[in-house]
């Protein structure tokens, strides 16, 4: 990467490069700060001081090989020269909160600089027996005992809160236009929030907030376009491009599980015939299992992560018809990602979520569905990957979008703190 003079660097700019370098690899030297950001040692060291100087970032010494370390030839060194300085985050400088609405249950956690969650609190609502302001209530009702619960660490207002909603949100306007935990909809979130909390108020969902925290873990993503499908109640995408994840003009893009499949297919939670969701989303499955075994009086609407395991251990214990069930689902996503390829041709694809409890049991389908839907000139990529719910990334996602856009904020208008 070529370097820029350093009078022809913008300082705001590089500075929020080189946060979000350390918040995403950790500690590293001046050098290969410069290397990855493409800025000259000597701006590198001139931002970083200022950086230092507000508190923001710090300086902490890698192990010396001579410390029982193995050098580059494989053997135990003794190299007496003085440890490397790395420059890394400090975790104390700001606090975010994030908190995740999904149904009948609302998840708040404690992200520090760095972008670490450091507490995290459950709470069991009825969700859907709230009003607006009902909801609106809880969620700063749960945020000031959070707040206060967790004093010892969060010293200061926190600069941020990120929302992650199961469901269809407006991220420009802040409102949550339709969500299956809710029965209202078009709920504005971020303005009363804003109003109690100042600083900076954000809404997305949960699948975008997931696209978040992928794009800012290089284990998992390595660079380039990419869409993450969140399978579970409903189906999500989060979608990236160039490094940002796209909200759309509207700020209500990527709603991959309302793309059609079928104009007069089953029904869908959002009112509508024939979407994505209403053949792979957990409802859809519930729906259609019932129909097909005899299961307990339930809530088919709303089942339960104990119902979705039961079908899943039957279809894979011999049950045909429940094997059938997700397979067809599988053949149905088969056909959505082969749109999404059509269209946008992303570099990755992660499927991920609660509902790829039965990856297993739909990848076969997907990928004939996937062949017969696509073009076969473009059967060349991308690569799809499945992402093992083993780690709720929705929350991580939430915090890191705060972050993000504090970093902004921090330098706006010249001012920095």
């Amino acid at each position: 990467m070529s370097r820029r003079p350093e009078s022809d660097t913008p300082r705001q700019p590089s500075q929020i490069a080189i946060l979000r370098y350390l918040r995403i690899h950790g500690p590293a030297a001046r050098i290969d700060i410069g290397t990855a950001t493409g800025l000259s040692p000597a701006t590198v060291t001139s931002l970083t001081a200022d950086l230092m100087t507000q508190g923001l970032v710090q300086e902490s010494q890698a192990a010396a090989p001579g410390n029982g370390a193995t050098n580059a030839n494989g053997t135990h060194g003794t190299t007496r020269g003085r440890p490397k300085v790395l420059l890394d985050l400090v975790p104390g400088a700001a606090c975010v909160i994030g908190v995740k609405l999904t149904i009948n249950l609302i998840e708040i956690a404690l992200g520090n600089f760095k972008g670490e969650i450091e507490r995290n609190t459950e709470h069991s609502i009825k969700t859907r027996d709230l009003t607006d302001q009902q909801l609106i209530d809880i969620l700063i009702k749960l945020i000031d005992r959070f707040i206060k619960d967790n004093s010892d660490i969060i010293t200061a207002p926190p600069v941020g809160i990120s929302v992650a909603v199961q469901g269809v949100t407006d991220s420009n306007s802040g409102e949550i236009i339709w969500s299956p935990a809710l029965r209202q909809r078009q709920i504005a979130i971020t303005k009363p929030l804003t109003e109690r909390y100042g600083g900076i108020v954000q809404m997305s969902n949960d699948a975008n907030c997931i696209a978040t925290a992928i794009t800012q873990n290089t284990t998992l993503h390595g660079g380039g376009d990419f869409a993450v499908i969140m399978l579970g109640y409903g189906i999500g995408m989060g979608l990236v491009l160039n490094g940002t994840v796209y909200n759309g003009h509207f700020g209500t893009a990527a709603e991959f599980g309302h793309m059609k499949y079928q104009p007069d297919g089953p029904l869908c939670n959002c009112g509508r015939r024939g979407c994505l969701e209403a053949y792979i989303g957990d409802y859809a499955i519930l729906r259609d299992a019932m129909g097909l075994i005899d299961l307990p009086d339930t809530n088919s609407l709303h089942p339960s992560e104990d119902q979705m395991m039961d079908l899943v251990a039957r279809a894979r214990n011999g049950n045909e018809d429940l094997a059938d069930l997700f397979r067809h689902a599988g053949k149905v996503l088969g056909y959505g990602i082969a749109n999404l390829i059509a269209l946008l041709g992303p570099k990755q694809i992660f499927i991920t979520g609660s509902g790829a409890r039965a990856y297993d049991l739909m990848e076969p389908e997907l990928h004939r569905g996937l062949n017969l839907a696509q073009v076969p000139e473009l059967r060349r990529g991308p690569e799809i990957i499945h992402l093992a719910w083993d780690k709720d990334l929705a929350l991580q996602g939430a915090i890191g979008q705060s972050l993000l856009r504090h970093d902004e904020n921090m330098f706006q208008a010249g001012s920095s703190q």
